[in-house]
């Protein structure tokens, strides 16, 4: 019986260590023009207190637009109400080559914690007047 909660142990072990996403959220941003004031909220939900995540943020922007990296200031709200804040610089990703979008993508925050079960809150903005992004996303991963 022993030797079954062992082996029991250890895949759950490597299933939790596993490089997977655990979520990703996306919304849409004015096209035209994206300002400082107008944040984009992106709701997660966590139910998993004890693993490490990298964190990425994500965006898409009209190629004619595009005119290499934006910086972006994210917010989170935990779900106890404590905010987190910083800025992060999305570059091209070079995933979406000759379309008619640039996939920008960052790493934010490797093995982070989500200490708290509950809906955490990511609000982006752009540093500055931003166009032509279409949408923007934050991908969790274990």
């Amino acid at each position: 019986m022993r030797k079954f909660w062992a082996i029991v142990a250890v895949a759950m072990a490597v299933v939790a260590c596993s490089e997977r996403p655990v979520g990703a959220v996306v919304a849409d941003t004015p096209r035209s023009v994206w300002h400082s004031a107008e944040a984009v909220e992106l709701r997660y939900n966590n139910s998993d207190r004890l693993a490490l995540c990298n964190v990425g943020v994500v965006a898409r922007q009209q190629t004619s637009d595009n005119r290499g990296a934006i910086p972006l200031q994210v917010v989170v709200t935990t779900p106890s109400g404590a905010i987190y804040g910083g800025e992060v610089i999305l570059a091209p990703s070079g995933r979406n080559k000759g379309g008619s979008f640039v996939e920008l993508s960052s790493e934010w925050i490797e093995a982070a914690r989500f200490g708290e079960v509950g809906e955490y809150v990511f609000a982006l903005a752009p540093v500055s007047e931003l166009k032509g992004v279409w949408n923007v996303g934050v991908q969790i991963q274990n």
